[in-house]
């Protein structure tokens, strides 16, 4: 498999994930099935519910996470890599052009907060911001777009982790964030390599938490949670148990790892679902947004570690063409200059 194959995979599956698990966000899995799916799981795109503020946006359409994505991803294609710079052009475009506007409406209070400091805006202080630790920022909105990373830097985990830092912190000055972001980086970068399997990619990924938040300790503030380390492990073994059962995988993961917005719950549990789904791209967006909570993050990364590991081959043809429309993003020329730039 070519790594153009692998990156495109990448980038249409998270898109798929993103786009399928956004109008499931905030639900438990039995509300998904009980109100949204008429009593079955979710396996296509379907319009915003009732309770959602978003309303009559076209079916395909990506929430926050993968538009600064794709536009991190733009950016980096200008510089020929990752660079702290272009990181933060992405943000800002995305804040201030009002053609991103429907993404930038949805952005998560975590990166807002981030992107007022990088703008110097002055915020009046609260209690909370006299803590020694401050844990209101250890969101998974790093990890949802540090997996381009993974991209850049094929076979080459330490960069892809150091990367996912340059990226990250300007928005997520948070070791447990980090963590995240790092964690899915290293697992990309390694899914990009040919011979690489399930239990490689999965090592990558607790490799790369271990050593994220040990570089992030030493430039970035503390948070108390979770190991996303040892977190991954358990979800793996959850992923491992229920890999023949689709219900109980999401009910044990959501039970005991949780798919909600702490970057300690989500990104392990992508691993867990990728395990379960023996690396099937489709099925491991299935099991992720329909695991509900913040879903949108979940299936972004879902769909782009397993797209990254099975290649654009595994993702039906129809996905690319109106996730590419619908948002107007040229998708495919953007993995091609990314191709150039890795090749």
């Amino acid at each position: 498999m070519t790594k153009y194959d692998r990156i495109l995979g990448a980038i249409v599956g998270a898109a798929v994930g993103n786009a399928m698990g956004a109008p499931l966000e905030t639900r438990p899995p039995y509300l998904i099935k009980e109100e949204l799916g008429k009593g079955e799981f979710i396996h296509d795109y379907i319009e915003m519910p009732y309770d959602s503020p978003l309303q009559n946006i076209p079916l395909g359409t990506v929430s926050y996470d993968f538009a600064i994505s794709y536009l991190s991803m733009v950016e980096f294609v200008k510089t020929g890599g990752v660079t702290k710079q272009a990181a933060i052009n992405a943000l800002l475009e995305l804040k201030n052009n009002r053609k991103y506007e429907i993404y930038s409406s949805r952005i998560d209070t975590a990166s807002a907060v981030g992107i007022e400091n990088i703008e110097g805006v002055e915020r009046e202080r609260t209690p909370y911001d006299d803590l020694p630790v401050d844990n209101r920022y250890l969101t998974n909105s790093a990890a949802a777009k540090a997996w381009s990373c993974g991209l850049f830097n094929p076979g080459n985990m330490k960069k892809a982790i150091n990367d996912a830092i340059l990226m990250c912190k300007p928005a997520h000055d948070n070791v447990i964030a980090l963590s995240g972001a790092t964690s899915i980086a290293a697992a990309i970068a390694v899914a990009m390599t040919n011979g690489a399997t399930i239990s490689d990619v999965v090592e990558a990924g607790i490799i790369g938490a271990r050593q994220g938040y040990k570089k992030a300790m030493l430039v970035a503030k503390p948070a108390a949670g979770a190991s996303i380390e040892e977190r991954i492990k358990l979800a793996v073994e959850i992923g491992i148990k229920y890999s023949n059962d689709f219900e109980k995988c999401i009910i044990e993961m959501t039970d005991l790892i949780g798919t909600g917005v702490n970057a300690n719950e989500t990104v392990p549990s992508v691993f867990g679902f990728f395990v379960a789904a023996g690396g099937d791209v489709m099925k491991t967006i299935y099991l992720a947004i329909n695991a509900g909570n913040d879903s949108d993050a979940t299936g972004i990364l879902a769909g782009a570690l397993s797209g990254t590991f099975k290649g654009i081959h595994d993702i039906p043809d129809e996905h690319l063409p109106l996730l590419a429309s619908v948002n107007d993003m040229d998708i495919e020329q953007l993995a091609k200059e990314i191709n150039i730039i890795v090749e």
